[in-house]
């Protein structure tokens, strides 16, 4: 575990000690490069995510710790003998219902969740949403499942075809909504769910299978954009390098050796410049300045030619 604890929100000025605000330390999981800095687990950045902007908010104070996957403390590992990650330890204050967090550990991944909306005094768009069947969230909850399948090259071709349907579905709902983020001009649960998710497509997905989101999803690139503005997001990214050996690690003997022949080592040493890939790329960035420039003008004649097609079906 890190010698010393993080400031929530990077060094945000901390908040003035108030007797029932809930603090609590936060623990991730570390690099598997140098096992100190930020790892790149999904689940550890969500929760990253979600502490960031309800320190942000002031309804809570919070301190966030690496944890060594190769070596964890033993007191650490007696506490959280589940290896939940993201794993919090509540140090005082109290939570919605009165309550106080001291000394609280949870036993399950459900047990973390519901500890975030306890501690969630007024940020409502941060509360996991209690049915999902016709939410957005329960269009993209399968992301994983289908990544992780796509990536080991199980049934690829049916993964790769679910990957991008739930792609689209974001690229439709974002379309729908006219938001900058999923549920409103700000990040939700859903963002802090979804988001990290999407950086290992982006960087893993390019990196070992050479995907990309398509350029025709405009909708979801204007998303990614303004997440990679919000410090919530890009400042609780990992680096890149860690990123691909957390899904190297995860590969078959097999799949390694078919990346060897490829090109592909798997060496993957800390970049000296800190790479992150916290920017979208030029040339769709580019695209999304001409369309703002022209007026929409491009999307109109399209949706004007699908239309036409549209009629002449009926017909």
């Amino acid at each position: 575990m890190s010698e010393d604890g993080t400031d929530a929100a990077n060094g945000m000025q901390q908040q003035e000690e108030v007797s029932d605000t809930p603090k609590y330390s936060l623990y991730i999981r570390a690099s598997l490069i140098d096992n100190e800095t930020q790892g790149a687990c999904p689940m550890s950045q969500q929760g990253f995510m979600l502490s960031y902007i309800l320190a942000q908010q002031k309804n809570v104070d919070f301190k966030v710790w690496t944890v060594s996957q190769v070596n964890p403390p033993a007191d650490f590992k007696e506490k959280n003998r589940a290896k939940i990650y993201p794993f919090c330890e509540g140090i005082s204050g109290k939570d919605i219902f009165g309550q106080s967090i001291e000394g609280y550990t949870p036993e399950s991944t459900d047990d973390v969740e519901k500890f975030f909306d306890s501690v969630n005094s007024d940020c409502p768009l941060l509360k996991r949403p209690k049915n999902t069947k016709d939410h957005i969230l329960g269009k993209v909850d399968s992301i994983s499942t289908h990544f992780n399948a796509f990536m080991k090259g199980v049934n690829q071709e049916s993964h790769l075809a679910r990957l991008k349907n739930i792609l689209k579905k974001v690229d439709d709902h974002l379309a729908e909504t006219k938001t900058t983020f999923l549920e409103a001009e700000d990040l939700s649960y859903t963002d802090c769910f979804l988001l990290p998710r999407l950086q290992h497509l982006i960087v893993a997905g390019k990196y070992f299978r050479d995907f990309e989101i398509p350029d025709s999803y405009k909708n979801l690139w204007r998303y990614l954009r303004d997440a990679y503005d919000t410090p919530a997001f890009s400042e609780t990214l990992p680096l890149d390098a860690d990123l691909l050996k957390f899904h190297w690690e995860r590969f078959s003997d097999k799949e390694m050796s078919e990346f060897r022949k490829n090109g592909i080592k798997g060496r993957f040493g800390v970049d000296p410049n800190l790479t992150k890939t916290c920017s979208i790329p030029p040339q769709i960035a580019a695209m999304l300045d001409n369309e703002v420039t022209n007026g929409g003008g491009e999307d109109e004649q399209m949706a004007d030619d699908d239309a036409a097609e549209q009629e002449q079906v009926q017909e």
